[in-house]
């Protein structure tokens, strides 16, 4: 009797340990290739995002679409040899030719010559950065710009110019905390 016992318990534990495993296994699967979360850093993206927003993000959409104009992304940046995840829009889409355009000391942004409006910016843009203008977004690549440009390292500078569509990790989906802020990102 005390061996069925002990025979039954160990099934127990083994199928325990089993269940165990697969769910670590699908956890690990949908944390790398379904969805993630992440927390803003700094105020590149102020006034639509803050520093400490807890942010949920969609990384399946990027293996199987392609980003879009106005998208909020969540980029992998790779500077003098530093690793960061940045928080970003998508402001021009491969093929697209972005221009800025000095405006009484200010700058328009242009995407293919029609004029950006921009609605979600504080401020008017100060910095065209370092590139020469007009410029053609490279295919497989996005232009990427914070919505503070006024505070924001992105594309405009040559040291991180357009993102890789392979260096795009998710697009933000759901911001989670502040509670008084949860909502879907549109």
């Amino acid at each position: 009797m005390a061996a069925r016992k002990k025979e039954k318990e160990e099934k127990k534990w083994g199928s325990f340990i089993l269940q165990l495993a697969v769910i670590i296994v699908v956890v690990v699967l949908i944390r790398s290739f379904v969805i993630g979360t992440i927390y803003v850093k700094g105020s590149s993206m102020e006034p639509n995002f803050h520093h400490g927003d807890f942010l949920l993000i969609n990384k399946l959409e990027m293996l199987i679409s392609e980003p879009e104009r106005g998208d909020i992304v969540i980029c992998s940046l790779h500077e003098n040899g530093y690793d960061e995840n940045i928080i970003k829009r998508v402001i021009g889409e491969p093929g697209d030719v972005i221009d800025f355009r000095e405006n009484d000391g200010y700058y328009d942004i242009y995407i293919n010559g029609e004029k950006l409006e921009e609605d979600y910016i504080a401020e008017p843009v100060l910095s065209a950065g370092d590139w020469a203008y007009p410029m053609e977004v490279p295919e497989g690549s996005f232009f990427v710009m914070g919505d503070n440009r006024n505070a924001s390292s992105d594309s405009r500078k040559e040291t991180i110019g357009p993102v890789s569509k392979e260096d795009i990790m998710g697009k933000v989906v759901l911001r989670i905390y502040p509670f008084g802020s949860f909502g879907l990102i549109s």
